[in-house]
């Protein structure tokens, strides 16, 4: 349609100064346009169908991907607006400005993330004072001497307001994950791996979803699960990172009119990067591990300057965590704390060339119990998602996990009697001390390892004398731990897996370490603390299948380089034994999730996968210049993210879709909304309103609250003109149809793609195909997204690699 109106005149009208044929056929594709977007809708289901048969003859019946996940959009629209931002005079201070407010933001990031790390830390350490002081010693004190280590009905008091306080707490984080943000459960680390690898995970990093996990993770540790508030400090500080530099709440629908230059999935996505390494140098003390985790589990692009944003701003959190905690702690100024996860300083740092074979062996079992762990919990969530997926149930799972954990801390007590003598353990502190059962001058070792914070077990673990703990009570509460560990992650609560992880194998690993003395009598230096330390990078690295960021971590928690090699050796082991077996627990859970992630690397043996097999044809494309009505018509009948601009439209005879021409450039559905939202149509071959200065960098989340009925159309709006060139991007990225797979899941997974268009070579936007009985040549639109490049997994069968070609579920 390329005629000019002057007059007005309904959308399914002639306009007596076009060109009647050209008039015709606008009147036949308004007219025909929700005939149209049945038959796609139609062939659609058809197809959806067809390949659920395929995929239900599979053993794999889960594999599919969801529809309801968009991809974020970090391609940059060159439009002309773009262009003559760059001729304008103040443009140069603008990039000073830019430049300037990226290094205070990412300030406020570090600030913004030690505050809530240290909430956290704060309101844990109430609780515990709690549960220790005013619940279990109290009780225990008014308990007679002779009913102790008994079944009275006073112990039995003691054990129900225990599990009770408990039961509270895990309600309370439970309520806010159920109720509140539903995002907010688990670690949260699945979900800003997948936001980081360019996917639009719903509600991840807002300001309640903030708020519900900081709140949350606190119960939940309080609360006695099996559960880390390091993991969700990850979360916690994309959140931070995210809301910082919008400079606007959409949970309090609050704009404070501040960094509106950093309103776009590109920019959003480098400080969520820098949010994350912040919460992981909060949670560990690490900034060089928190700048390598972003690196090798989230990050999908990487530069120079933002690696030094990522490195301040986890600088700047780890300082001011460690400056609040410290004051907390009545050492004001003392800026070598370390973080919320304090390991301790190994006194023997000793080790021989001898026990580097015992190191290896430690990294087979950490790979063989990391891929049991997955397997497990990977089934458990299964169950868990198709039988308790109804809110009550998963609040009374909830419950039913605290009150499961406090009763077999209680009966491990009654069951093992593991009584030491006060002296024997000059390393406890007297928060590590609790006599519970034990007879006066003794302390209960197995209370030292359920009835503290989690981070002070491992501690006990790593730096106690050999004789500390007894070997049935490291394989009972190494047993107890890892089944409760494994119930844990997945319930509707708040909580991480990295320190129930480090203090399950911190329990085998100084047990193996025992078992090496007692193998090897005459050996001196065999520390159990050191294999304490093996054990515990072991099993974490066979759940969640990292290694640099991990050995980084964990030398900086510790604050010693000295078994940097044995631990680089353990995690490399453990990550080669637990691949053999499965994936690790975070891409496990995004495949439960039906999330279209791309990995680093495209399915082996798919070269002969080609565009025309991975494209979508039901491409709803847009002239240069379009009727307002035809423009609100489309984006009522498709959800459509984007739409490709072609130079003309013309009806197929051979098939229900339209027969597209030359590809000029796409306009986002955002950028559609706010052009109808200003009114920017044409009347007597004007503009008659301006459009704001970033209209190129508006998204998706600008107009999500808005809807057609919103914008108040009239029908005198619904019969002017749009013309979009101005505003589409006019070089958007395209290839011929016999482009391979791995060449274009390249071009996804490296410049942040969105879409990807397929043309001819003639550039057209089309495939084309041969027609039986007349062997004529026809054209055909073509699309590609990340979805259609995520459905190819590969998979490996009896030693051979496959690539299998999963559903898009529409559920």
């Amino acid at each position: 349609m390329t005629s000019r109106g002057r007059v007005r005149t309904s959308s399914n009208s002639l306009d007596p100064n076009e060109d009647p044929v050209s008039g015709l056929e606008r009147v036949m594709s308004n007219s025909n346009l929700e005939q149209m977007a049945r038959q796609r809708r139609r062939h659609e289901e058809e197809l959806l169908f067809s390949r659920q048969i395929e995929e239900s003859d599979r053993t794999d019946s889960h594999e599919a991907l969801s529809a309801r996940y968009e991809s974020l959009n970090y391609e940059v629209s060159e439009n002309r607006l773009y262009r003559d931002a760059e001729k304008k005079p103040s443009h140069q201070l603008t990039l000073w400005r830019i430049s300037r407010n990226r290094w205070f933001v990412c300030f406020l990031i570090g600030v913004f993330t030690g505050l809530v790390a240290a909430f956290i830390d704060i309101m844990v350490h109430y609780s515990k004072d709690i549960k220790f002081n005013w619940i279990l010693k109290y009780l225990i004190s008014k308990c007679g001497e002779e009913q102790r280590g008994t079944t009275a009905g006073c112990m039995w008091t003691v054990m129900i307001a225990w599990i009770g306080y408990n039961c509270v707490l895990v309600t309370i984080a439970a309520i806010l994950v159920i109720y509140v943000a539903p995002i907010a459960g688990g670690s949260g680390i699945p979900q800003i791996k997948c936001y980081l690898n360019g996917i639009a995970i719903p509600e991840v990093v807002r300001l309640k979803t903030l708020v519900s996990k900081a709140i949350g993770v606190a119960c939940s540790v309080g609360g006695g699960l099996c559960a880390g508030k390091e993991g969700p400090m990850i979360h916690s500080g994309a959140a931070v990172g995210a809301g910082v530099s919008q400079g606007k709440s959409y949970s309090l629908g609050i704009d404070f009119g501040v960094f509106r230059e950093f309103r776009n999935d590109r920019e959003r996505r480098d400080f969520v990067s820098a949010g994350a390494a912040a919460g992981v140098a909060a949670a560990f003390g690490a900034p060089i591990g928190g700048v390598l985790f972003s690196l090798e589990e989230g990050a999908s692009f990487w530069n120079q300057n933002l690696t030094w944003r990522m490195f301040f701003s986890a600088m700047i959190s780890s300082f001011t965590v460690n400056w609040i905690l410290s004051w907390f702690n009545g050492r004001s100024g003392w800026l070598s704390w370390t973080g919320l996860a304090n390991f301790g300083i190994f006194e023997n740092k000793d080790y021989n060339i001898w026990e580097i074979p015992l190191f290896l062996l430690i990294g087979v079992i950490g790979g063989c119990l990391g891929a049991l762990f997955n397997y497990l919990n990977t089934r458990l969530t299964e169950f868990r998602k198709k039988y308790v997926s109804s809110k009550f149930g998963r609040l009374f799972e909830c419950l039913l996990v605290a009150a499961v954990s406090g009763f077999l801390a209680f009966l491990t007590i009654f069951a093992i009697d593991d009584c030491q003598p006060i002296g024997a353990n000059p390393t406890a502190t007297s928060t590590q001390i609790n006599q519970m059962w034990c007879k006066k001058g003794e302390y209960s070792a197995v209370a030292s390892l359920f009835f503290q914070n989690p981070e002070e077990s491992v501690k006990s673990l790593f730096h106690s004398p050999i004789n500390s703990f007894g070997v049935m009570t490291l394989v009972i509460f190494g047993i107890e731990y890892f089944l409760l560990t494994l119930w844990t992650f997945g319930i509707s609560v708040p909580s991480g897996v990295f320190i129930p992880a480090i203090l399950t194998g911190a329990a085998w690993g100084r047990l193996f370490g025992i078992l090496v003395e007692r193998l090897f009598p005459s050996v001196t230096g065999i520390d159990p603390g050191k294999y304490a330390l093996a054990g515990a990078a072991a099993q974490l690295g066979g759940v969640v299948r990292m290694t640099i960021s991990l050995t980084a971590i964990i030398m900086e928690a510790t604050k010693d380089i000295t078994f940097g090699l044995p631990i680089m050796l353990v995690l490399m082991v453990t990550k080669w034994v637990g691949d053999m077996f499965n994936e690790g627990l975070y891409d496990s859970h995004i495949d439960l999730a039906e999330v279209p992630i791309l990995g680093w690397n495209p399915p082996k043996m798919s070269r002969n996968i080609l565009a025309d097999r991975v494209m979508r044809k039901d491409v709803v494309a847009l002239e240069r210049r379009e009727r307002v009505s035809r423009i609100v018509e489309i984006l009522r009948s498709t959800l459509h993210h984007g739409f490709p601009v072609v130079d003309r439209i013309e009806e197929s005879p051979y098939e229900s879709l339209p027969d597209y021409g030359r590809l000029k450039g796409y306009i986002l559905r955002s950028q559609l909304f706010k052009l109808l939202e200003n009114r920017i149509f044409e009347e007597e071959g004007t503009s008659s309103n301006a459009l704001p200065n970033d209209f190129y960098e508006c998204q998706d989340d600008d107009d999500q609250m808005k809807s057609l009925n919103d914008l108040g159309l009239t029908q005198y709006d619904e019969s002017c003109w749009l013309d979009i060139e101005p505003y589409m991007h006019p070089h958007p990225h395209r290839v011929p149809l016999n482009t391979s797979l791995p060449f274009i899941f390249r071009l996804f997974r490296g410049l942040g793609l969105r879409y990807l268009f397929v043309v001819n070579d003639d550039n057209h936007v089309s495939s084309s195909v041969l027609v039986q009985f007349i062997f004529q040549i026809f054209q055909l639109r073509g699309v590609i997204t990340r979805k259609d490049v995520a459905r190819f997994r590969e998979r490996r069968r009896n030693h051979e690699y496959h690539v299998d070609e999963l559903y898009i579920s529409e559920s």
